[in-house]
């Protein structure tokens, strides 16, 4: 089962309580703070060749965070297999 990460604007901070009201505690779901600092989310890395990749990911998050204060991600499980 995927987990949903929600991560919360540090400059809008009401927006936790919200959400952990409104989603409840569950095990598949985690409410936290952005703890990044400034230049941090202005640095352009590069992007692989096929447009793919964490950067491509955290530019969305960036701008989810900026629009709606908030930034929902879903993380799949790790499979290990031995």
């Amino acid at each position: 089962m995927a987990r949903r990460l929600y991560i919360v604007s540090a400059y809008r901070p009401h927006l936790m309580d919200e959400l952990v009201i409104n989603l409840g505690l569950s095990e598949d779901t985690q409410v936290f703070i952005d703890r990044r600092h400034g230049e941090r989310r202005s640095v352009t890395r590069p992007v692989k060749p096929d447009g793919t990749g964490a950067d491509r990911r955290r530019s969305s998050i960036d701008g989810a965070l900026r629009r709606h204060g908030v930034a929902v991600v879903e993380v799949s499980p790790v499979v290990v297999h031995a």
